[in-house]
């Protein structure tokens, strides 16, 4: 049996998956720039899981000399996911298929690793949830209210689903999302992968391209100096306190405030800004496409045709 065929079979057998509604704050939020550097907190969280760690250690591209174009790969990834439109579920194929081969023995433990093992493929997926429901408060000025963190989390089942997350146990209610997420905690390691990450945006490292002359490095890490001090704050920020403890990191209210006014400027000059500058392109034109299909319906509803009289004869 050929591997598409195997995940066609996979498919019957799940729920049926649903697309990422294009009007929902989860497709509002993702397509946005600032979506890489939040997104940050959840790769953390990834690396802290010691299945995940292991094997991220050893085959991604973020442990081997290209973790800015992993980042970019990644994100390329999820907006596909998340704005696609039938180009999505492909992808949540390609993923899971991608992922499918990678087996390693662990070093730590003796044991057989798979990229596909169930509570770390799981834990993937909603470390997205995880992270994105405590942003509100720099996504939007305010925390999420219970009624948007459940269409998130609607949202983040449906995408588990796109990309074949073993559905068994998956979280389906915030509380059980934060029972899931407490149990986590004790798994969760300070494992020399994401030591490795933290240790990088503490000193503020940043591989430059290639291309880029030499005697241009010292202005350029000055230029993005800021950003990556965000990309810091970004990160630290929204991890739960315990696993900064891990992490051997602390958190202040002054790196608090730093953070809040940060996003205060961020989301003002998204309201300023037009769409097409503070958006990634494809969830741009995904959005563009979906409110001029929206206008055409309300043009519609104009139409003589849907005021005629009912017939009495």
């Amino acid at each position: 049996m050929t591997a598409t065929t195997d995940l066609d079979v996979q498919r019957h057998a799940q729920e049926s998956v649903e697309l990422v509604p294009p009007d929902s704050l989860t497709a509002e939020h993702t397509g946005r720039w600032t979506f890489l550097v939040l997104e940050g907190a959840a790769f953390m969280m990834q690396a802290m899981h010691p299945v995940i760690a292991e094997i991220v250690g050893r085959y991604s591209a973020a442990f081997h000399g290209d973790p800015g174009g992993r980042a970019i790969r990644s994100v390329d990834s999820v907006l596909r996911w998340t704005y696609g439109g039938t180009e999505a579920t492909a992808e949540g194929d390609r993923v899971r298929a991608m992922h499918q081969p990678i087996t390693m023995k662990s070093a730590q433990t003796g044991k057989q690793l798979s990229a596909l093992n169930p509570e770390a493929y799981q834990w993937v997926i909603a470390t997205g949830y995880i992270v994105n429901a405590q942003a509100g408060r720099l996504l939007i000025g305010r925390e999420f209210t219970d009624a948007e963190k459940r269409e998130l989390l609607r949202d983040n089942r449906r995408l588990a689903r796109l990309l074949h997350v073993p559905m068994r146990g998956y979280p389906e209610s915030q509380q059980e999302m934060a029972d899931y997420f407490e149990a986590m905690i004790d798994t969760l390691q300070g494992t020399p992968q994401a030591l490795q990450l933290m240790r990088d945006l503490r000193t503020g490292k940043v591989d430059l391209p290639p291309s880029l002359p030499k005697i241009l490095a010292p202005l350029a890490r000055t230029v993005i100096r800021p950003a990556l001090r965000l990309n810091y704050l970004s990160i630290v920020g929204l991890l739960d306190p315990r696993l900064r403890e891990k992490l051997g990191v602390t958190w202040s209210a002054k790196e608090e405030r730093e953070l809040v006014r940060a996003y205060t400027l961020i989301r003002t000059a998204y309201r300023v800004l037009p769409d097409r500058l503070t958006y990634f392109p494809l969830a741009y034109h995904a959005r563009k496409h979906h409110q001029c299909l929206e206008k055409m319906k309300q043009r519609q509803q104009k139409s003589f045709a849907y005021h005629l009289p009912a017939h009495s004869g």
